[in-house]
């Protein structure tokens, strides 16, 4: 039985500039532990490119699409586009500040 084609993964520029952010507020004080939650957060996502659909739905927006992987206490919004088979990272959230995010027009 042949597999399944893996998910392109998308990494948006915002969030690319959420995980430098977070990264770098953490490197401030243990530069270990930084480089150690890019990595977790990179290993986490990379696994969509095989399960696309395994993030829970965001409650927020129960309707958008949007879908999130919980690392930590962080969020990794994303959204899978089954027509292209296509995982777009939009962002990532601490748990703890309110949601922000709105899916793109489609």
């Amino acid at each position: 039985m042949p597999k399944p084609k893996r998910a392109l993964l998308v990494w948006t520029r915002p969030a690319v500039d959420d995980l430098l952010e977070i990264t770098r507020y953490i490197m401030t004080d243990n530069p270990s532990a930084a480089r150690a939650f890019a990595d977790s957060i990179k290993a986490k996502v990379g696994r969509l490119r095989t399960f696309p659909e395994s993030g829970r739905v965001v409650p927020e927006f129960p309707l958008s699409g949007l879908r999130e992987v919980l690392i930590g206490d962080y969020r990794v919004i994303y959204r899978f586009l089954k027509s292209t088979r296509t995982v777009q990272v939009l962002a990532v959230h601490h748990g703890a500040r309110l949601l922000d995010v709105q899916g793109p027009e489609n």
